[in-house]
């Protein structure tokens, strides 16, 4: 997908496939990507189906890695140089399907290249442990030694539309650092920087039977991708509602659950009202206002003299849409 992104400014389609190990699937049924902030058809991703999905856990259970710490590592700073060199590409992706402003883009790009980066350095930490056994009158003078191994499972990722590079380099980046395979699917929203993802790190050396991304309804395959017998773990980031739907569902599998944003900014009697409301409207505007951490009032004793926000556009200028993105402070009275 790399190279079809010169053309993505010039108004280009990209007509995309799964990534499933490796291998480009998808059907005639496809969901369309849209930007959200001038409505314009960025791509289209196939609509899996479940036997779809069924076959891409298949093939993940299958596989037995066999990465070393050293190749992990070296595979996961790869797939970091490989962003960096293509930012301002990657950056029009993410701007183009996700809406928000190129400065966020941009950044995100950069972060994502520092969770690759972290997860390889974790790579060559040695997670391994000693025990003395001869600590009591009953024990022997010997020593345990305890050792991590890799899931025997698949892990089943789920990530939202707010992030959708960062968001998915967090889920992938520990799990190739620990030997995991994961089969993921982004939200349908923003689902064509997960897939270019995949594309990187195939490129990167990671064994593509480590790496499935598959899209579709979530009304026809999330079930799936909850119960299927090979899934050992389930990680989701994303709404409360749906967090708890997948707690209900996914039950006797592992789960972890990023759920919600807790992002409170308290304005106490002696503060700089100024300086706390440019912090919090720059909080909440940040990423068109599509953030977990965005932040919002909650404890204001005084009046700012400005009294609310100014308006701050996400993407390249007022339209009419810009209104859904508009959100007007008013302090504590």
């Amino acid at each position: 997908m790399l190279a079809d992104l010169e053309h993505l400014r010039d108004g280009a389609v990209l007509r995309e496939k799964m990534r499933v190990a490796g291998e480009r699937v998808g059907g005639d049924r496809v969901i369309e990507v849209r930007n959200p902030w001038n409505g314009a058809l960025v791509g289209t991703v196939p609509k899996a189906t479940v036997g779809e999905i069924r076959r891409a856990f298949a093939i993940a259970r299958g596989y037995r890695p066999q990465l070393t710490r050293h190749d992990r590592y070296r595979i996961l700073h790869r797939a970091a140089e490989i962003i960096r060199l293509r930012a301002v590409a990657v950056s029009d992706l993410i701007t183009a399907e996700c809406g928000i402003c190129k400065k966020d883009s941009l950044y995100e790009v950069g972060r994502a290249c520092d969770v690759f980066v972290f997860a390889g350095n974790a790579a060559l930490q040695d997670d391994g442990q000693i025990f003395s056994c001869d600590l009591t009158p009953h024990g022997r003078q010997r020593k345990v030694y305890t050792l991590k191994e890799p899931l025997l499972g698949v892990i089943s990722a789920i990530t939202p539309f707010n992030h959708p590079l960062n968001q998915v380099a967090h889920k992938v980046a520990p799990a190739i650092a620990t030997n995991n395979r994961m089969v993921l699917k982004p939200t349908e929203k923003t689902p064509l920087s997960a897939l270019l993802l995949a594309d990187i790190l195939y490129e990167a050396g990671l064994p593509p039977e480590m790496f499935s991304v598959v899209t579709g309804d979530p009304k026809e395959i999330a079930d799936e991708m909850l119960t299927h017998p090979d899934v050992d773990l389930v990680t989701f980031t994303g709404g409360v509602a749906i967090g708890k739907y997948i707690a209900a569902k996914a039950v006797y599998k592992r789960q972890v659950l990023e759920l919600g944003g807790n992002d409170p900014i308290i304005v106490l009697e002696d503060a700089d009202l100024e300086e706390a409301a440019a912090l919090a409207a720059a909080g909440s505007y940040k990423n068109s206002g599509s953030a977990a951490l965005r932040s919002s009032v909650s404890s204001c004793t005084r009046r700012s003299r400005t009294g609310s926000s100014s308006c701050c556009w996400p993407g390249p200028g007022p339209g009419p849409t810009a209104t859904r993105w508009i959100r007007r402070w008013t302090w504590g009275r």
